[in-house]
């Protein structure tokens, strides 16, 4: 039976993911900084900071995992620039301390969720990019986990531990924090419809291309590659996309369409990012050749699970 830990199991795509592993019959841990309230069958929970490194330690001792899946960190590439030393701080010495933690269990597979934030300048070429593409990160969050994705390569080889590389592109689904495109139209559709705000919908550059998938799929790719461990070479990269970016205006239009009072849009310079990349895709075909896996969520069965958990949020608030 594997053993599989998951990191920031608490996050956005941890409640998606564990489950799934759960499914498998395999024993399955989850740690994060947070509460879990909605705990599957199976899972067993506890509450750490990777910044413990003691407790970290001892976890990892005992627990023995084969497969660690490692989702925790800062994922927000707007925090990143406002607050960097922080960033740094979780998104690497974090990492460190896992890696330490990771020399009692030889033999395991590290699989590392970076993001596709790490081709950075490379998307200037105007296509979705393989694995092959050189990363070239151009903002602080996407040089973390390009910094992590060189430390693993360094450190996991002396101590016999595998490493997978996984660059997923942006996702969406309920329960993502409103510091993300998708999430944040939608919340604010959702408290526009509930009259707790004007009829004014706060946005960015809706020029830009994007690949987006949703949440389920994205827990998916990461369970499929974890089951097929044993066969994957050691420094494996995969990019999970879609292969279909779509322009930010788009998106806002879908959700547009399915708005129940009609509103104004203005653009707030505070989020227009200062680098701005006109098209960010990624080709997931290694992926599908080892795995079969291919998107399965209807783009707008997404967007209206999105809506629709944006408005079960605003509802209360009416009370």
């Amino acid at each position: 039976m594997r053993r599989i830990l998951v990191t920031g199991a608490a996050g956005f795509v941890g409640g998606h993911v564990l489950p799934l592993l759960a499914e498998t019959g395999d024993r399955v841990a989850g740690i994060g900084r947070g509460m879990l309230p909605n705990l599957p069958a199976g899972v067993t929970y506890e509450t750490l900071d990777l910044l413990d490194e003691a407790a970290l330690s001892g976890f990892v001792a005992r627990f023995r995992p084969t497969a660690i899946l490692h989702l925790a960190g800062l994922a927000s590439v707007a925090d990143s620039a406002s607050g960097p030393g922080q960033t740094w701080r979780v998104n690497v010495n974090g990492l460190m301390n896992l890696v330490a933690a990771v020399e009692a269990v030889p033999g395991c597979t590290f699989f590392f969720v970076s993001s596709g934030e790490v081709y950075g300048s490379a998307f200037l070429a105007g296509h979705a990019l393989t694995e092959a593409a050189e990363p070239l990160p151009r903002n602080t969050y996407a040089r973390s986990k390009w910094v992590g994705e060189q430390l693993l390569r360094d450190l996991l080889p002396r101590i016999g531990v595998k490493l997978v590389v996984l660059r997923p592109f942006n996702h969406i689904g309920p329960g993502q924090d409103e510091r993300f495109v998708v999430a944040s139209f939608a919340r604010q559709i959702a408290r526009i419809e509930a009259g707790l705000v004007p009829p004014c919908l706060a946005v960015g550059n809706l020029s830009s291309h994007r690949d987006f998938l949703d949440v389920a799929d994205v827990a998916q790719a990461y369970a499929d590659l974890i089951g097929r461990a044993e066969s994957l070479a050691d420094g494996s990269v995969f990019n999970i996309s879609s292969g279909h970016p779509r322009t930010i205006a788009s998106v806002l239009a879908d959700l547009r369409a399915r708005a129940q009072v009609p509103f104004e849009v203005r653009t707030a310079p505070e989020r227009v990012r200062p680098t701005e990349i006109p098209l960010a895709a990624g080709d997931a075909g290694r992926l599908q050749a080892a795995t079969g896996w291919r998107p399965r969520v209807d783009w707008d069965v997404s967007l209206t699970r999105v809506l629709d958990d944006a408005r079960a949020r605003a509802a209360p608030t009416q009370a």
